[in-house]
């Protein structure tokens, strides 16, 4: 029985770890804090899709979507809701 509850806290500890790392890799290391580069962000993040074509047709549809409004974040200046949105994108099209 304790065995059982080692493993399992060890299994947690594995996958939170995993977890973690995966989510740091999407993450930005740069902050949009500019319009240019806001634009350039938009710019990067669809060519990242371009050249991932594995996407299937309702992830494809919420990436649409997920770019659309940071594209409106980026024209209402409203910079950290566009980076937290294409850092959302990125993360959808990244390949390991």
């Amino acid at each position: 029985m304790f065995a059982l509850k080692r493993l399992t806290g060890v299994a947690a500890v594995v996958v939170l770890a995993q977890a973690g790392s995966a989510f740091a890799a999407g993450k930005n290391p740069t902050k949009i804090t500019s319009q240019q580069a806001c634009e350039t962000a938009i710019k990067d993040t669809q060519e990242a899709r371009a050249g991932n074509p594995v996407l299937g047709p309702k992830a494809a549809k919420a990436f649409d979507g997920i770019m659309d409004l940071a594209a409106q974040r980026c024209q209402s200046g409203e910079f950290q809701y566009a980076d937290d949105l294409l850092v959302i994108a990125r993360g959808m099209v990244a390949s390991e």
